[in-house]
Formats: C-alpha cells, structure tokens, sequence
C-alpha cells in the first residue's frame, strides 16, 4: 500500500521533469533558429557598421582595341572585373557603368603593347586604371569606390 502512494508522486515529477527539458530545449531551439536565420545585413546596418564584403562588378563586354608596338600597331582584348566594397558601392558602380568603361578604354588604349606582356607592365596598367576611376568617380560622386582593377582575360595578336 505504501508503495501505491509513492507510484503516483514519482509518476508525477517525472512528467513535470520532462515539460520543462522539453520547453527548455524548444525556446533554445527557437533562439538558436533566429540567431543563425536572421539576415547579416539587418545586423550591420543596426550596429551602424557599413558592409565590407568585397563585390565584383563585370564590364558589359571585353575592351577591344589597338596598341602601337614598335612599328605596327597591335590589336588587344582585356576582360576586366571591379572590385568594390559593399552592396552600396555596388549598385553605384553599376549604374555609373559607362563612365567607367568609357575610362578604362582610354586608359587601356594609350598604353604600349610592352605593358600587356609582362607582369610589371600589367600591374602598372591596373594601378593607372583604378587611379583614373577613382578620378571621375570622385569628380562625379565625391567618393572613390574602386579598390581593384582585375585582369581576367588578356588577348594580344
């Protein structure tokens, strides 16, 4: 008879035991759920910190011009990525596209064949590219967005 009056007690912490593990583990779970679901930018922008995710911006189509070397004038095609900082600086490059291409091709094209065959020579191209976008850039927008100029593509014949 004893026995049957400690059964229920025992019986009942045990349940009591169980829902509160279980509320324990569902409102972890939930917690864990939002923190690792909730978007990065939402978390940034609240913390006041600007987006520094490096972005690539792709030019429309390859630059196709002509280089003097030596004697005769040589045809080159480059392939050029941006690369930017942040979404922000992102959409602001690709809406001022044109003038960047219309920039680079002027570069591009009063360089010597000599400075697409070497690396030095390739490096000092990239430099007076990210130079002059950044140039019209702040001329144009009071703030310099290009932190690279990418070769990913070079053709001469």
């Amino acid at each position: 008879m004893a026995d049957d009056l400690i059964m229920p007690k025992v019986a009942w912490y045990k349940r009591k035991l169980v829902w509160v593990v279980l509320l324990v583990v569902l409102a972890g779970a939930g917690g864990g759920a939002a923190w690792w679901l909730k978007p990065a930018a939402d978390s940034s922008q609240a913390n006041g910190v600007e987006d520094s995710q490096a972005l690539y911006v792709s030019m429309s189509r390859p630059f196709i011009f002509s280089v003097p070397a030596g004697m005769r004038e040589r045809l080159v095609q480059v392939e050029v990525q941006l690369m930017v900082r942040g979404a922000a600086h992102e959409a602001t490059a690709k809406r001022h596209l044109p003038l960047l291409e219309s920039t680079l091709l002027a570069v591009f094209s009063r360089q010597g064949a000599d400075n697409y065959l070497s690396a030095e020579g390739k490096l000092v191209v990239r430099q007076d590219a990210q130079s002059e976008l950044n140039q019209v850039l702040a001329e144009e927008l009071g703030e310099r967005l290009i932190e690279q100029v990418l070769f990913t593509g070079i053709v001469m014949q």
